[in-house]
């Protein structure tokens, strides 16, 4: 053995091992990759809608006729998973659905399981109920004015509605429906021609709007989902406002109509985000609008309010319009209806003009027939109530029933009907006087800066105006600079004590020994051969003066033995430190994930207010992955490049003590190099991390928004927005790999000095370094250049891995609800509450410090009593009951519940 042949073979062996090392983390990759490719091809294989060419007759610009032709429609729905008898997949399936009996799953009656031998195939019955079908629709709605669609709950009003905007898929027959080309909506508008050339529609929704039933508004201030990209235009924009009845509701808004409305509009009631999505539509420039029950959510003034002044045709506004709306409001709506289509079971039961129906003598019995039916629903309910309360398997119903004979007190007194009208009239009267105000939202916004730039002193006219007052989603707060010690100590504390560590510390540093002994076990084989050669010429005995006692043919095995021996201890300390580790990782990752869990769940509803989805969202999967995966990961190899630097820089200057002079400037040079790269790849790394939940929250904005974008024909707007939330996205993330291609060059250059010094430093030592010790110096330094970088590039990672801990610790320190436990103190009965008697006394409520949602309520509740709480929308009838409670905490006042003040005992208790 020569040291030419065994320092050059080690020194391949030394680039594969860095190669082999990484190896599984490809893999991994690969395997995550394939998954991931996997996913999307499923879903983009996911039924499409219907395209708009094989279910629309195409009309003329001039022509707008609405309706159906002998048409049958459906929902699209996905198939459920149906398991096999084989063996493969009847493993698979059982693997997938059953429960483990050592995992609780609280909020499920029962573990869901699967038996291999039985299908999971739908019923005959379930088949029915899931595919809700519109069948032989053969309807022509009039243009201008008003329609009425009616009928029982579950007939299939809001199914005709979906059907006319495309979320159906059409069987048979054909729906008429405005249609244009979409390059010709699209022309004003050129910077959308590149999303329009993404897909191959070639007809498009014209002049249609449509408010679904579930309100649809975006994280935004109210004025932007009302004008909905359209242009502003004040007059047009205060008439909407006026028909709608938005008016007094922007008055108790702190910003007015600039006030942020969060996630599916979460600080507006029902029927204030309903009226939003009425103003979107009526703002349009749209032709057609197809509402859907906007008429639920809202009190009876202001119902009455938006049908005279909204729905029908006496305004400007909505001359020439055609108004289809779905309503169980008929006795009110329908004097003034144009044309009235009840449905039933998904079928037209009878259609015309009110006139009409009343001249054949169906009119007063169909509305007969609903009007029973809400009263066959509402009576049912109300029995089903009351058998709710009297059935219990235990007997506690009935006791509790005797209880509230017993105890109930007197019915209270019933006011007069002369009363409660004169009081309903001066309602009626202020609602309107407040509707009909005349001061316009932009004199009010300036009014409302100005007072504010005088309170606090600032230029009214400054940029930091619009943001001091109704913003309430903040700008996503960044970390600057080096992580802090405190982010590090939470990740590290974690994963286990001091001992751990230490532990940790000394596997690491006694396998980087055992792979420095494997190297240099070679250098020693071949200073022996070498010392055996030279002695004399002799072949027979070399080995025997190398090795005592062993034949020419034994001694290979014998230094080959030892070097397969101190390699297999290496390995298996290599894999003790890797099980050791990452036992640390899985217990970081469940205490860190419990304690993010924890303060989110606990969190007040002002967090969730502020807080867009799609930031928790990234918490949860992002940064948790992070901490799951890589970590300790990163952690690992960073530490195991430093311990191999350490012992390259060792072994270099045992070989060759000049090159210690050398090493000083050497490492000056990388911790420059260093510290530039840390700087900007950290930053970067921050942006990354932070432009990622916009495009989260956009997304789950426009999955629930689907049908209303596609229905106003504005898909490429937010294409348009979306790709360049991703192109957000994408720069950084692309800068931060041109920042390692800047790293890995200079790195590089770093390293060829480091090897032409060592080198060097041999060559003028060659007359005391034997060939097997100048071989061992060589061959690190060579490898010094590969580890160096990754303990640069591994640390980077690691900065970048606590930015995760970073970023969740953010979430883990939130405002907090009150305690769940009451303390002994205040602890109540175990009989609490015996009485149901409620006083609340000056009670105010806030859901933004400063503006009262309750105004110094005061009120007593004798128990037994039935108690029935109204007002318009927006006047505090949902707030009151999260404030009974305690979903939202009372700035001032109190609330005693049969003479317990609720705020001072635990929320599970209360």
């Amino acid at each position: 053995m020569t040291a030419e042949i065994a320092f050059t073979t080690i020194s391949v062996f030394q680039v594969i091992r860095l190669v082999l090392e990484r190896m599984p983390g490809f893999f991994s990759w690969a395997t995550n990759a394939t998954v991931s490719l996997g996913r999307i091809d499923a879903y983009l294989r996911q039924p499409q809608v219907q395209a708009l060419e094989s279910r629309v007759v195409s009309q003329s610009r001039e022509s707008s006729v609405l309706g159906f032709e002998c048409a049958s429609l459906e929902w699209t729905v996905a198939p459920l998973p149906v398991a096999t008898s084989s063996n493969t997949g009847g493993s698979n399936a059982t693997a997938a659905t059953e429960v483990s009996n050592d995992e609780e799953t609280p909020l499920l009656d029962a573990p869901v399981s699967a038996s291999p031998t039985t299908p999971l195939t739908r019923n005959p019955q379930e088949e029915d109920l899931v595919n809700f079908s519109l069948e032989n629709i053969d309807v022509q709605f009039p243009l201008g004015g008003l329609s009425i669609v009616a009928g029982p709950t579950g007939s299939g009003k809001s199914s005709l509605l979906s059907a006319l905007v495309g979320e159906m898929t059409l069987t048979k027959g054909r729906v008429l429906l405005p249609t244009a080309n979409p390059w010709e909506i699209v022309a004003e508008n050129p910077k959308y021609k590149d999303i329009l050339a993404l897909s191959d529609e070639g007809l498009a929704i014209r002049d249609v709007a449509y408010v679904a039933q579930e309100a649809w508004l975006r994280n935004a201030t109210i004025r932007e989902n009302i004008l909905f990209g359209e242009p502003y235009n004040r007059e047009r924009y205060e008439e909407v406002l006026r028909v709608c009845a938005l008016k007094p509701d922007l008055r108790i808004l702190v910003a007015g109509d600039e006030s942020e409305i969060g996630e599916r509009g979460i600080t507006l009631s029902g029927g204030q985000k309903q009226r939003v999505a009425l103003a979107r539509a009526v703002y349009s420039s749209r032709r057609i609008l197809l509402i859907d029950d906007c008429l639920s959510a809202v009190d009876a003034h202001t119902g009455k309010h938006i049908l005279m002044e909204c729905l029908l045709n006496k305004s400007q506004l909505m001359q020439g319009r055609t108004c289809i709306l779905v309503t169980h409001h008929l006795s009110m709506c329908l004097p003034f209806a144009n044309y009235l289509l009840i449905m039933h079971e998904g079928r037209v039961a009878l259609q015309g003009t009110p006139e009409d129906l009343k001249r054949r003598g169906m009119l007063e019995r169909i509305v007969a027939e609903l009007e029973s039916f809400k009263r066959v629903v509402k009576s049912g309910e109300s029995s089903d109530t009351e058998n709710a309360g009297a059935e219990n398997e235990d007997g506690r119903g009935e006791i509790i029933s005797r209880r509230i004979r017993t105890k109930a007190a007197d019915p209270p007194p019933v006011h007069s009907l002369a009363e409660f009208s004169r009081k309903s009239a001066s309602t009626e009267k202020n609602l309107m006087k407040h509707i009909n105000d005349r001061k316009s939202e932009d004199e009010y916004n300036a009014e409302r800066m100005q007072t504010i730039a005088e309170q606090r002193r600032l230029d009214p006219t400054h940029s930091i105006m619009s943001a001091l007052e109704g913003t309430l989603t903040q700008v996503e707060e960044r970390e600057e600079g080096h992580v802090k010690f405190e982010v590090w100590q939470t990740y590290l504390s974690a994963c286990g004590s001091e001992s751990f560590w230490f532990t940790s510390i000394l596997m690491l540093i006694l396998w980087q020994a055992v792979v420095v002994m494997q190297d240099y076990w070679i250098r020693v084989w071949v200073a022996s051969s070498s010392s055996s050669s030279g002695a004399g010429t002799d072949s027979s005995s070399n080995s025997n003066n190398a090795v005592r006692g062993l034949t020419e043919d034994e001694a290979p095995m014998y230094w080959l033995s030892v070097y397969i021996a101190i390699g297999l201890v290496s390995i298996g300390i290599r894999v003790m430190l890797k099980y050791y580790t990452f036992s640390g990782a899985i217990s970081a990752s469940r205490t860190i994930h419990r304690r993010l869990l924890g303060a989110v769940i606990h969190a007040t509803p002002r967090f969730f207010h502020a807080t867009p989805f799609g930031r928790i969202i990234s918490r949860f999967s992002r940064e948790m992955l992070s901490t799951d995966e890589t970590t300790m990961d990163m952690l690992l190899w960073w530490a195991s490049d430093i311990v191999a630097v350490v012992s390259v820089f060792t072994i270099v200057m045992a070989v060759t003590p000049a090159f210690i002079f050398v090493a000083v400037l050497v490492v000056a040079t990388y911790m420059s190099i260093g510290y530039y790269y840390l700087n900007a790849s950290r930053e970067l790394k921050r942006l990354e991390s932070n432009s990622m939940t916009p495009l989260l929250s956009l997304f789950s904005e426009l999955i629930l928004g689907v049908a209303t974008i596609r229905a106003f024909n504005t898909k490429h707007y937010y294409l348009k927005e979306a790709i360049n939330q991703i192109k957000a996205q994408n720069r950084p993330f692309y800068m931060v790999w041109s920042a390692l291609r800047w790293l890995t060059v200079r790195i590089d250059l770093a390293s060829a000095t480091v090897s032409f010094t060592c080198a060097l430093c041999i060559i003028m030592s060659l007359d005391w370094i034997d060939p097997g010790l100048a071989g061992f110096a060589l061959m690190y330094s060579l490898s010094f250049s590969e580890r160096m970088m990754y303990v640069i590039r591994n640390f980077s990672d690691n900065e970048l891995n606590m930015n995760a801990i970073e970023r969740i610790m953010q979430y883990m320190d939130v405002a907090q609800e009150a305690s769940l436990h009451s303390s002994t103190r205040h602890r109540p009965s175990p009989t609490w509450p015996e009485s149901g008697s409620l006083h609340i006394k000056n009670l105010v409520v806030e859901y933004t410090p400063g503006v009262p949602v309750l105004h110094s309520i005061s009120l007593s509740v004798a128990h037994g009593e039935k108690i029935g709480i109204m007002g318009r929308t927006g006047a505090g009838k949902s707030s009151l009951v999260m404030a009974l409670l305690r979903s939202i905490e009372a700035t001032k006042g109190r609330i005693v519940l049969d003479g317990v003040n609720i705020a001072k005992i635990g929320l599970e208790d209360l």
